[in-house]
């Protein structure tokens, strides 16, 4: 009876650590399939991509979605169910093809709910009551409207038109960019690829990417609500609504090793991993690893990113890549080590700065080595095979990015050190020190 006891109790305990660090090990991945929830798409403007989507906003209060079509229309609806509740049209207009006449280029709720505004060039700015759907006044001042916004006491109405804003009672006009309340991330669009881009804002890096129009379309507005759902619109005519979940802003790696300037990186201890190019790092279940867990870039079909300009913000051209904030200690010159394996046409990697290349780090490789063995390298095959490194010109917090040069590459560690003659593979067996804390 004792034994059975006791076997519960041990076994209970395998099962709660396991669920601790399946825990963790859901935290270390998370993707971009995690950061955005696609809630529902509406289809604001009946001709789809003839027309299409000018400007939408969440009311002040999340309540209701406010959205244009190309026609001069005011379209709104219930925010938690997409349900359509009422429209105004800003002028008499029916737009059949693609025309500049019908886009409303203002709207906005106030902050109190009881009006809201639509501007389009030419035709100036109206105010709506919010309630019964009615014009309350319509300023013609000027015809031109770029953007128009309330103040939050609800005395000022501000229009801007070209370079000049027209206090009537603040943002001077509508922009593709926002940031969500707590000022930590930064979503943009503008290209002509249907691409949201979300940035990290303490470091102006680039995080993730979801697919927010038709791939041949542009996005024209982003809105963020106080509880990071996102509307975007643009020339697909369609209004996609997401529920973003932004990743944890971890601490900085630093230097733990006392004594001495040496950072060292697990690789899954990544700060964001961005799929790019049909390419992902993905994690790997490694016994024999440092940290029993690699990063590989899969699928490994052959792609390589020779050119020059491996960072370029394309989703569809770029290679995946890896960040890792780093505090590093003292400026200077810092040489880097990776503990990775790759066969031939596999065995390549970049490294980058804040999402920039630097030459004295590019196609760091592995050279002829077997492919199931791990091993320490740090030559630069553009520089001759001399020992890679990245020059910090002021102390503090800076961004490494690991970037893929051939698909089914594989990593398992990262150090920084600023020995010219340090080298990893005498230390811990060959795995290299402990990963240095956050």
């Amino acid at each position: 009876m004792k034994n059975r006891i006791r076997n519960l109790i041990i076994n209970t305990i395998k099962i709660t650590l396991g669920i601790i660090i399946l825990t963790m090990s859901s935290h270390l991945v998370f993707g971009q399939d995690e950061m955005f929830t696609l809630i529902r798409k509406i289809p604001v403007d009946d001709l789809g991509v003839t027309g299409q989507i000018d400007a939408c906003e969440f009311s002040k209060d999340n309540y209701y979605i406010i959205a244009t079509d190309n026609h001069a229309t005011a379209k709104i609806y219930i925010r938690e169910t997409g349900e359509f509740v009422n429209q105004v049209k800003h002028i008499d207009i029916k737009n059949d093809q693609f025309e500049r006449a019908g886009k409303i280029n203002a709207l906005g709720y106030s902050y109190d709910r009881k009006y809201f505004f639509t501007g389009i060039n030419d035709y100036g700015l109206k105010l709506w009551d919010a309630e019964n759907y009615t014009l309350v006044y319509h300023f013609y001042r000027t015809k031109e409207v770029d953007g128009a916004t309330f103040s939050s006491d609800g005395k000022w109405l501000a229009i801007g038109a070209g370079n000049t804003v027209y206090a009537l009672s603040g943002r001077d006009q509508y922009c593709k960019i926002h940031l969500t309340s707590d000022g930590n991330y930064i979503f943009t669009g503008g290209v002509v690829d249907g691409i949201m881009r979300v940035w990290r804002r303490s470091d102006w890096s680039l995080i993730g990417t979801v697919q927010a129009q038709e791939i041949n379309r542009q996005i024209e507005y982003i809105d963020v609500s106080s509880d990071n759902e996102v509307i975007v619109g643009g020339d697909e005519g369609v209004l996609y609504h997401y529920k973003f979940n932004p990743p944890a802003i971890l601490e900085p790696f630093v230097s733990s090793i006392e004594g001495s300037n040496i950072i060292s990186c697990e690789a899954e201890h990544f700060d964001s991993n961005v799929p790019f190019g049909g390419t992902a790092w993905e994690t790997q279940n490694v016994e024999n690893a440092s940290g029993k867990i690699t990063m590989k870039a899969l699928p490994n079909s052959g792609r390589d990113i020779y050119r020059d300009k491996f960072i370029t913000f394309d989703p569809t051209k770029d290679a995946p890549k890896l960040d890792y904030r780093i505090d590093f200690p003292e400026a200077g010159k810092w040489y880097i080590w990776i503990l990775g394996r790759g066969g031939y046409n596999d065995n390549m990697v970049h490294v980058g700065m804040f999402d920039k290349e630097v030459g004295s780090a590019k196609s760091i490789n592995w050279g002829e080595r077997s492919a199931a063995e791990f091993s320490w390298t740090n030559s630069n095959i553009n520089k001759n095979g001399a020992p890679a490194f990245v020059h910090i010109t002021n102390m503090g917090v800076h961004t490494l990015n690991i970037v893929m040069q051939q698909d089914g590459v594989e990593i398992d560690k990262i150090i920084l050190t600023m020995d010219k003659d340090y080298d990893p593979s005498n230390i811990n067996g060959g795995k290299g020190p402990e990963s240095s804390i956050r």
